[in-house]
């Protein structure tokens, strides 16, 4: 009948779909029939001792299922985690199924006779579990054991006018709409009429570097920050408009589809934005947060009513016009002294390719850094990904005997550079992430780059804060190295820009802010 109705989906995806609405029916009817035999007393065959255990199992493993997807769903094994819906989708279905089964429901009580004792919440719950039995034992339409359940779990009333009303009912429920729908059936779908609707927003997941298809490559170039270039690592999916072009970054994680940063084509507005980012998100049923994003964009999530707090603040610099005199570098100064006296060499690689680069040291260092702080960080983080080191700058620091100490790597387009990665030895010399630092800046300053980031620290965290974003926080100041990385930029005296975090509601930003600290830490 799906395959009659939507030809589009051809036989596998019917089949498809078909298996996906019964058993997520199945769910949410076991779940709707262990709550309601546990409020509505009925004559089971099991003692009152075991329907409560066992309807309490079904309501321990659906409250379980729930709460893994909200706070560890990455603790789940792979393939259920790909197919683990939402907390919004698992709601919607639980509602859809409650209404149509009181739907169904209330027919047949409607049609029994009065009797005393017999309310609608008996014939409700029974009908519930009758519907079961009947879908359980796969009879067609459930004839047979729907009515036998029936007439086990209503005794009060005669075999008479309870198979009555399973006639009446059956007429009304499904003997009347499957005429109908036959009539449909034969017809098949109706032309489309007129001109096809518009295409709606959408979110395309996106491969690694070096396979970005070339549209994305030069969305990246044009990107207003240079933190665009994340889409190199696969980690993020691009969110398209209505007409196809590309609007955002964003990943579809745990409930929420989170954007980063802001709106990749400075064209697009904020409030278009948000429209563009909260349709894609009720497409995969999730709740849009915006993370990192600008004041422009936060003030706009503002007026619509979204829960908007300050999440980060970003150092950035003009290098055109950076050096290293006067009071509020007096620090950085010093730090240089220090890693010039160990006779450290910067050398420049603007254009790396596939062999101008000591890869297998520079991943012996990477490796270095992440097993003596817990691992590699992901999302907005810097992570070590040397398919994408050919669109970076990269810099590379060496003792005098030629031993590489270190590497730092900048994310650059043509509106700006970021930095991006920072890493060096256990046993490298002091100043040395200052020294790269610096040689870089001055080398995007030579270049004419007006605006070079220096990434951002996050705010550290506020006891005034839901319990959920002082979390995200904690996780965020602790991965980051919060308070030392905010002493390090400090030195190059830049200045900052307020970066936050946005959704619709206060369950929603708290949602969003652990969904957020898992991708950063890459914890379940």
């Amino acid at each position: 009948v799906r395959w009659r109705l939507l030809p589009g989906l051809g036989l596998a995806g019917a089949m498809r779909l078909s298996v996906i609405v019964t058993l997520s029916f199945l769910a949410a009817w076991a779940v709707l029939a262990a709550l309601a035999v546990l409020i509505v007393p009925l004559p089971l065959p099991l003692s009152p001792r075991g329907t409560a255990l066992a309807a309490g199992t079904v309501l321990l493993a659906a409250a379980g299922l729930a709460l893994a997807a909200l706070l560890r769903p990455h603790a789940l094994p792979q393939a259920a985690l790909n197919r683990l819906p939402t907390l919004r989708a698992m709601a919607t279905v639980l509602g859809l199924t409650a209404l149509d089964t009181v739907a169904a429901g209330t027919v047949l009580w409607v049609l029994l006779p009065d009797m005393p004792g017999l309310g609608a919440a008996q014939v409700l719950v029974a009908y519930l579990l009758a519907l079961g039995a009947g879908l359980v034992l796969t009879t067609p339409g459930g004839i047979g054991p729907f009515e036998a359940a029936l007439l086990a779990l209503l005794p009060d009333v005669g075999p008479e006018p309870l198979l009555a009303a399973i006639i009446g009912y059956r007429a009304l429920y499904y003997a009347l709409p499957a005429v109908i729908g036959g009539f449909i059936l034969i017809r098949g779908p109706r032309p489309t009429a007129g001109p096809v609707a518009g295409r709606t927003a959408a979110l395309t997941p996106l491969p690694t570097a070096p396979h970005l298809p070339f549209l994305v490559d030069a969305v990246i170039d044009q990107a207003p920050r240079a933190e665009a270039a994340l889409l190199r690592h696969g980690r993020l999916s691009l969110v398209t408009d209505r007409a196809g072009r590309p609007a955002a970054m964003a990943r579809a994680t745990g409930q929420s589809l989170v954007m980063l940063s802001d709106p990749l084509n400075p064209g697009t507005g904020p409030d278009d934005m948000l429209a563009i980012l909260t349709a894609t998100a009720r497409e995969g049923m999730r709740t849009p947060v915006l993370y990192k994003c600008g004041a422009r964009l936060a003030a706009a999530a503002r007026a619509r009513g979204w829960r908007v707090t300050p999440v980060a603040r970003e150092a950035w610099l003009d290098p055109r016009a950076f050096t290293t005199a006067g009071a509020p570098r007096s620090g950085l100064r010093r730090k240089l002294r220090k890693a010039e006296a160990a006779d450290i060499k910067v050398t420049a690689v603007t254009a790396p390719g596939p062999h101008s680069l000591p890869l297998g040291e520079m991943a012996d260092i990477a490796s270095g850094w992440a097993a003596a702080h817990g691992g590699e960080r992901g999302f907005s983080m810097g992570t070590w990904a040397p398919d994408t080191l050919p669109w970076a700058r990269v810099f590379l620091a060496h003792d005098p005997d030629g031993r590489l100490l270190g590497f730092l790597t900048l994310h650059a387009t043509a509106r700006e550079q970021v930095l991006d990665l920072m890493r060096a030895r256990a046993d490298a010399p002091d100043g040395l992430m200052y020294l790269l630092l610096t040689r870089a800046i001055e080398a995007a300053g030579a270049a004419g780059v007006p605006r070079l980031s220096l990434a951002a620290v996050p705010v550290p965290p506020d006891t005034r804060d839901p319990a959920p974003l002082r979390l995200l926080r904690h996780r965020l100041e602790t991965a980051s190295g919060g308070g030392g990385l905010r002493q390090f930029k400090q030195t190059f005296a830049p200045a900052w820009e307020t970066l936050y975090i946005a959704a619709p509601s206060l369950p929603a930003l708290a949602a969003g802010a652990l969904d957020v600290t898992r991708e950063i830490t890459r914890d379940g």
